[in-house]
């Protein structure tokens, strides 16, 4: 794992290597915030039928 993340920021850089990263952490929270709120707007839409 070392040595391909070393390979990686040699061939196209540490800052595009770091934002590659992180837009990867990025994407996954946002994946869970999107389920989160798809939970939630179906308990509204419970809430309304009642």
């Amino acid at each position: 794992m070392d040595e391909a993340i070393l390979s990686a920021v040699s061939t196209v850089g540490f800052p595009i290597v770091i934002t590659f990263y992180l837009l990867v952490r990025f994407q996954t929270t946002m994946d869970k915030f999107c389920d989160k709120i798809d939970e939630l707007l179906l308990e509204i839409r419970k809430e309304q039928l009642r």
